[in-house]
């Protein structure tokens, strides 16, 4: 070994012995590291503690020439101490809500949590309701509304105010008792917070649509009575200034609503104001809460217990004029519809209820009833259709006044002029007849269509002609059929009217024994809304009017004089 080439040789040998265990522990150890690799991040790092303790068992294993799986118990320890890493880890604590909360609130919200959850269902009836109430105070971190500190706020002083003079509107005072906040422990204080909070929603609902659906009074009407939302309310009254006022808002804001509320406060400040008059006006600012909350800038409104139509633009009245409306038992519905066009010359197609029911049994009496009329008798496939050309005899005049609705009603001409004269004009069985129609026609077209200046004389140059539709829909204008015993005229003065259809004794007594909620109206079929008796009927009375004969039919169709059977 002395030979320098023998020690060459030998730390040759010796280097080789000593690297082939090296090159395979360093081979294991990127394996094991590949292995771990598709591992969450925390497994990742659990190796690099574990090899130090792996590899003098490696070393050995791979001196004593051990296959390369020897080394794999020394992998699989990892995932034990990744577990152990993992278990050292603390859960992340979430924050408390009602940290912020002053303790007296914090004690008080608490408690409106548990009353939500457990009651919530006896406080709030209506899903709803329930629903946007338990929303607002989880938005709020269950906060209370009315309470600052566990003490009664301005924005609950406002709101009660408000409820207190419910009955500037008509309203009853006692439908929104408003609890007491004084000296009360907080699970008393989270109901009183609640039940406020219901007294709010229902002041809301009853100011805005009314106390109970409009069908308690008639079946004869169509409006849409529309609630406000009850989240939109709590956010409105939350965040103003002014909470009264943002609860006031609530109540109708048209004109004729405001003016009966002033007509009212002045009434009952008069010594031995009349009781009947009270409700009079209680029962008309009811019926106003029905109606649309924006009656629109330019509308008809027609009020039948005065028999008149007036034309309102730009929050001022522009024209007005005589009606003629249904008689008692085939009233004139309530409704808001937009008027789309008027027709010059109309043609009067009578529906096949009416043909069945009036003129087929007018027809079996006297075969030459419908032609002394004007009519005309087509057969068609087994069917009868009855129309009347246009013309000075038809039952539509020269005009009419079309608004879609369900009630089949609509505005028009008249060849029998000698009713408007009469005091008391329910004569017809359903529609309006209007005293004027191109006059009428006149106003209408120049609010829709002003570049074009429309006179009634022009509407009159087109009489005779054939049928000619002119179209309303460039503005929309509202007709708003309205049912006002109670009204102030353009002098100020209060105006009284009689309750030709008992809509006011309904509405009086609907307002002392219904309360709840508003409920979809249903819809009804056109079938039920006039019912023709076969056999003629009387007219309503009628000054100086001659004796005739009535075949009941919907509004546009004519009465029958006597001697057209003769």
């Amino acid at each position: 070994m002395s030979n320098p080439r023998n020690r060459i040789l030998a730390s040759t040998a010796l280097a080789l012995v000593l690297a082939a265990p090296l090159g395979y522990l360093a081979k294991g150890h990127l394996t094991a590291m590949a292995a771990t690799s598709a591992e969450p991040a925390v497994t990742q790092f659990a190796p690099v503690n574990a090899t130090p303790a792996s590899e003098p068992a490696a070393i050995s294993n791979g001196a004593s020439g051990a296959p390369a799986s020897a080394i794999e118990p020394a992998t699989s320890a990892q995932p034990a101490a990744a577990t152990e890493q993992q278990t050292a880890i603390e859960p992340v604590v979430a924050p408390d809500p009602l940290a912020a909360l002053d303790p007296a609130d914090r004690a008080v919200a608490e408690k409106i949590r548990d009353l939500l959850a457990t009651r919530g269902d006896k406080l709030f009836t209506a899903k709803k309701e329930r629903e946007a109430v338990e929303a607002f105070y989880q938005n709020r971190n269950l906060a209370p509304l009315w309470l600052d500190k566990g003490i009664e706020n301005a924005r609950a002083e406002a709101v009660i105010a408000r409820m207190k003079n419910a009955d500037a509107d008509g309203l009853e005072p006692g439908d929104y008792k408003a609890p007491s906040f004084s000296g009360l422990a907080p699970d008393a204080l989270a109901e009183a917070e609640l039940r406020l909070t219901r007294a709010v929603l229902t002041y809301a609902r009853h100011v805005q649509a009314g106390r109970f659906p409009y069908t308690r009074v008639s079946k004869n009407i169509e409006l849409p009575q529309a609630a406000p939302e009850p989240a939109d309310v709590l956010s409105s009254v939350a965040d103003a200034a002014n909470a009264g006022k943002a609860l006031d808002a609530y109540s109708p804001q048209n004109q004729h609503y405001r003016q009966l509320k002033a007509a009212l406060a002045d009434l009952r400040g008069k010594p031995g104001a009349s009781k009947g008059q009270i409700d009079t006006i209680t029962a008309n600012m009811e019926r106003w809460r029905w109606y649309p909350r924006d009656l629109g800038n330019a509308y008809s409104l027609v009020n039948l217990p005065d028999f008149t139509l007036r034309v309102m633009h730009n929050g001022g009245q522009v024209w007005t004029t005589r009606i003629v409306i249904g008689k008692p038992s085939m009233a004139t519905p309530l409704l808001s519809e937009t008027m789309k066009y008027l027709t010059v010359n109309p043609t009067w197609t009578v529906p096949q209820s009416i043909v069945r029911n009036e003129y087929l049994p007018a027809l079996a009496q006297d075969p030459t009833v419908l032609d002394r009329m004007g009519l005309r008798v087509s057969y068609s496939g087994g069917g009868v259709t009855i129309t009347q050309p246009p013309g000075d005899g038809n039952a539509l005049g020269r005009v009419r006044f079309s608004f879609n609705n369900r009630f089949s009603v609509f505005q028009h001409d008249t060849p029998d002029k000698g009713y408007f004269n009469d005091t008391v004009r329910a004569y017809s069985h359903g529609c309006m007849r209007v005293q004027d129609p191109p006059k009428y026609a006149e106003v209408l077209l120049n609010i829709a269509r002003p570049s074009e200046h429309w006179t009634a004389e022009k509407i009159r140059k087109m009489y005779g002609g054939a049928e000619r539709d002119l179209q309303l829909q460039h503005a929309s204008i509202w007709v708003h059929l309205t049912y006002q015993t109670a009204f102030v005229d353009n002098s100020g003065k209060l105006e009284m009217r009689r309750d030709i259809y008992g809509l006011d004794s309904r509405t009086i007594a609907a307002i002392k024994s219904e309360r709840g909620h508003l409920e979809q109206a249903p819809e009804r079929k056109r079938e039920e809304i006039a019912t023709a008796p076969l056999k003629p009927t009387a007219p309503a009375a009628r000054t100086s009017a001659l004796p005739q004969t009535t075949y009941t039919t919907p509004g546009y169709a004519r009465q029958l004089p006597p001697s057209i059977f003769r």
